[in-house]
């Protein structure tokens, strides 16, 4: 089962690195560059603006209520009667102009300025979410890289005490079973490595569907993982939740929404007064003076419904229902943030800790290692030995890189949550691949 295995992990790299293309130049990419040009191509954040816009001109159409409506109408008007009949020309300019609808109107532009802003966080929201999808690709690709790296030194490693071990033997002070012990752990190494370079490669061809580059383009994130601290206490990113998670703050909007949406259906109960404006040759019903010519017409025109089949009745209860909906919805919203907050806070704490306690780990594997190295060399400790010990640099490498890696997820997930950066500091040296966060 492991040769078929190999063999078909073989084959997936060999087709990877064909679909690159002839040319093999890197295109380096580092992590705020990337972040930005995914934001710029996504397809879903371009929907979004195309929806601010729309949004946008719908909040104009509201407030052209407050304008008056001017129009041209032409044409001829004839009276017949059983002795005579008249026939007039007419032409006039007309103007509708509201003034009152019981407020219905500075409701709906409140309504639509709402709204405006509900695209425009959705927008920004999105915009955050695509950045965060790019950088756990991201990461994942530095800690694919790191591991090849860790695991091409094992190799190394691995060749060097296999030639200490065969220099021993030609001395009569090891056996065989030293040298096949040492080439077994050669095999399995790259058998390892090679499942390595092939999750590589696919680390590399989910940031290029991300950012939308063409499959004969070769990229090459640069960077690597960070030893990060997460800065502040539970309360203080619980505390940002109401004000910068989406789903809490979208929440907030839509019950504004139906408030004021709530407020707009009273309005039908109130009486609606309309000024009609006309001037020019008028129809024979609208002339002041039987038989004259009229030039100037207007009426101040109040409507009242007294009964509306219970429509106005049904609506307000519609409204009322909706609101209770939203206040629980938003609720849940906010239940759901602090859960998802508190628990990704507790997991990086924990992670954290791991992260120091594995760095701390790794010096006392490589001190471990040196000593057990000087004594195999002496004769001291056997090849058995001189393997655990050098696998056990290693594995708490590995484990470092592992636990980092799973911190920057849960970073992730927090940044999520909560609907923005959060505030870290980097230990150590080296690249950091939070450049442009709060720090």
């Amino acid at each position: 089962m492991r040769y078929y295995k190999i063999h078909f992990s073989f084959l997936l790299v060999a087709a990877s690195q064909l679909a690159l293309g002839a040319d093999d130049s890197a295109k380096m990419v580092s992590l705020e560059a990337a972040k930005e040009y995914a934001v710029q191509h996504n397809f879903g954040v371009l929907a979004l603006r195309k929806e601010v816009e729309e949004v946008e001109a719908r909040r104009g159409r509201a407030r052209s209520k407050f304008f008056p409506t001017l129009g041209v109408a032409g044409g001829a008007d004839t009276e017949m009667s059983s002795t005579s009949t008249s026939s007039s020309p007419l032409g006039y300019v007309y103007s509708n102009f509201n003034l009152f609808s019981g407020f219905e109107d500075i409701y709906r532009s409140e309504m639509a300025s709402l709204e405006v802003e509900k695209a425009e966080l959705r927008l920004r929201r999105t915009e955050f979410r695509v950045g965060l999808d790019v950088e756990r690709v991201f990461h994942q690709y530095l800690f694919k890289k790191s591991s090849i790296g860790l695991k091409e030194e094992a190799i190394k490693s691995n060749e060097s005490h296999k030639k200490m071990a065969a220099q021993k033997r030609s001395s009569g002070m090891a056996s065989d079973s030293d040298i096949m012990e040492f080439d077994l752990k050669d095999a399995l190494l790259n058998s390892d490595l090679l499942l390595l370079r092939q999750e590589l490669e696919e680390s590399r061809t989910s940031l290029k569907h991300l950012l939308g580059e063409e499959i004969g383009s070769r990229i090459e994130p640069v960077g690597s993982l960070q030893h990060q601290h997460l800065k502040g206490k539970l309360m203080d990113h619980v505390k940002r939740i109401q004000t910068d998670s989406e789903n809490v703050v979208v929440a907030v909007k839509d019950l504004a929404i139906a408030n004021i949406q709530s407020k707009a259906s009273r309005s039908k109960w109130l009486p609606r007064v309309d000024l009609e404006l006309v001037a020019g040759y008028l129809p024979w019903d609208l002339r002041t003076v039987p038989g004259g010519t009229s030039m100037v017409g207007g009426k101040i025109v109040a409507r009242f419904d007294l009964f509306s089949g219970f429509d106005t009745l049904y609506e307000r209860r519609e409204q009322l229902a909706k609101q209770l909906r939203l206040e629980s919805e938003l609720k849940d919203a906010i239940l759901d943030a602090v859960t998802e907050t508190e628990n990704a806070y507790r997991r990086i704490a924990t992670i954290q800790a791991r992260v120091d306690l594995e760095e701390q780990n790794e010096r006392r594997a490589k001190k471990y290692y040196a000593s057990v190295l000087s004594e195999y060399r002496r004769g001291i400790k056997n090849s058995a030995d001189l393997r655990v010990a050098s696998d056990g640099v290693y594995d708490a490498a590995m484990k470092r890189e592992g636990f980092k890696f799973d911190f920057l997820s849960q970073r992730l997930e927090l940044e999520r949550a909560l609907g923005g950066p959060v505030a870290t500091d980097t230990i150590g040296d080296g690249l950091n691949l939070n450049e442009g966060k709060t720090k």
